[in-house]
Order: C-alpha cells, then sequence, then structure tokens
C-alpha cells in the first residue's frame, strides 16, 4: 500500500471509531474496554504527529470549528466527567439515553469534514495515479454504511418523539402546548436537520443507498405535513416499513465493510512489516 493510502487508512481508521461512539444510543450493554479502545483512537488521532492531527494542525484555520467540536467530543462523551458515557465498577459503560441527540450531533458535526479530509486524499491519490482499488472500494462501502446506519438510529429515535409528540397533541384536542412545542424545536426538528445533513453531505451514487436515504426522509416530511402519506397508511405503518428498509441494508452492508476493512488493514500492517524488514541494518 503506497505511502498516502497508508495515510489515508489511518485517517479512515479514526473515522470508524468516531461512527462506533453511535452504538452508545443502543440500549445493550457496553464494554468499558471497547469504550477504551475508542477513546485512544480518538485522542491520538487528533495529535499533531498524526495523520489526521498534521492535516488539521497545517489546515487549521479552515477547520477550527472542526477542531473544537472534536475536542468537546472528547471531554462531554469520552472525558473523565462525561454525564453522557459513565464507566461503573463492573467494567461496563452506563448511557445517559437522554443524550442521544448530543451523541448524534457530536459525530456528524466532526464526520463530514473527516469524510471531506479522507476523499481529498482519494482524489489526491488518483492524480498522481497511487490510488489503489482497496481503499476505493472500501471508501464506497463506507460511507453507505455509517449514513445507513446513522440514518437507522436516528429515525428510531425520531419515531419515538413523533408519537410523543401526537400523544400530546391528542391530549391537548390539537392544540400547541409547551411540551408539543419543546418536542417540535428541540427534538423532531435537530434529528430532521441531522439526517438531511447527513443525506446532502453524501459520497454515494448507487441507488439502493439513496433510495434507503430518501424513504426514511419521506416518512420525516410526511410527519412534518410536507408530504401525503402514501396510501393514507397510519404513521406506525410508514415508520415500520422504512426501518426494516434501513436495517435490512444495513445487515448487507456491515459483513462487506468488515472484510474490506480487515483487507486493507491486513494489507498495510504487512507493507509495515516488509519496510521494517528491509531496512539496513542499525537503520
Amino acid at each position: 500500500m503506497k505511502n498516502i493510502n497508508q495515510y489515508n487508512f489511518d485517517i479512515i481508521h479514526v473515522a470508524t471509531h468516531l461512527r462506533d461512539t453511535l452504538e452508545y444510543v443502543l440500549p445493550r450493554d457496553h464494554d468499558a474496554r471497547i469504550y477504551e479502545q475508542r477513546k485512544q483512537v480518538l485522542t491520538k488521532g487528533l495529535e499533531p504527529e498524526t495523520p489526521l492531527g498534521k492535516f488539521l494542525e497545517a489546515n487549521k484555520d479552515k477547520f477550527e470549528e472542526t477542531i473544537s467540536k472534536y475536542k468537546e467530543l472528547l471531554d462531554e462523551v469520552y472525558g473523565d466527567d462525561s454525564t453522557i458515557l459513565v464507566k461503573t465498577a463492573e467494567g461496563k459503560i452506563r448511557v445517559d439515553h437522554s443524550q442521544h441527540l448530543k451523541i448524534y450531533e457530536y459525530v456528524n458535526a466532526i464526520m463530514e469534514p473527516l469524510r471531506d479530509i479522507i476523499y481529498f486524499h482519494v482524489n489526491l491519490a488518483r492524480r498522481q495515479n497511487e490510488n489503489e482499488p482497496i481503499i476505493e472500494d472500501l471508501m464506497k462501502v463506507d460511507d453507505s454504511y455509517y449514513r445507513v446506519f446513522s440514518f437507522l438510529l436516528i429515525m428510531q429515535d425520531f419515531q419515538k418523539s413523533f408519537f410523543e409528540f401526537q400523544k400530546v397533541m391528542r391530549e391537548s384536542n390539537g392544540q400547541p402546548t409547551p411540551q408539543s412545542n419543546y418536542i417540535v424545536q428541540n427534538e423532531l426538528q435537530v434529528m430532521a436537520n441531522i439526517l438531511r445533513n447527513i443525506r446532502s453531505h453524501n459520497h454515494c451514487t448507487d441507488n439502493k443507498t439513496l433510495d434507503t436515504l430518501d424513504e426514511c426522509l419521506k416518512v420525516v416530511e410526511m410527519s412534518e405535513g410536507k408530504r401525503d402519506r402514501r396510501d393514507d397508511k397510519p404513521f406506525p405503518e410508514l415508520f415500520k416499513e422504512a426501518l426494516e428498509q434501513t436495517d435490512a441494508f444495513l445487515k448487507e452492508l456491515a459483513p462487506k465493510w468488515q472484510e474490506l476493512f480487515n483487507r486493507a488493514l491486513q494489507e498495510m500492517l504487512a507493507d509495515i512489516r516488509n519496510s521494517s524488514n528491509n531496512k539496513p541494518v542499525g537503520a
């Protein structure tokens, strides 16, 4: 693997741990050892001697906001005083599930600039005729995987907030209340904006990814009153169909991504070993 692709893979590795931060919204046990690994990779990713850290330092005027958000993520999500993720004595991570939105906002705010940096180096490798299929293939699947995974998680929370909004409105006989306004302004609108941002910044061109994202956004538009419900279906059915489609596609993408990532990793490690073995004695 050529140097520029090794450089890019290192940034992809950081982005992978950023994406996997989204897993903390899932209602399951979370191991403190995996948490520490993610924290270590993300912390090191900002250090100036690493590929990402070096790039951000060289372009800090352009990426000042990204660097600031990155540091906030390390502090608010992975910091010792975090209220979002807390290590327990049993070696688990306790998640404050009322703060999912903070996780979504941080990950998306940092991920899009990171992906722009990755694609900058992909395009640079192409111009220098140093592009390699393994990195290009990985990035194609990786971009789709991140966006579909994000949509699945955010849509699940969007559905919960929307049904709570409907309940509040029924109880108030259709009249807006402070509670219903809060749900719209601080939950539904925020999640809808994140979903649209993820869709608008995609690098995918395959129909399956784009159709999956668009089907979810159609349901969001229906909930906002911007689109008629198809066949006048009830909202539970509309959400169910969109989530099932998204989940099914994610299950296709996950093993493809894992295979490509492992291949790229093994290729890079082999190149590092070969480079080390070919060094003159005493070098």
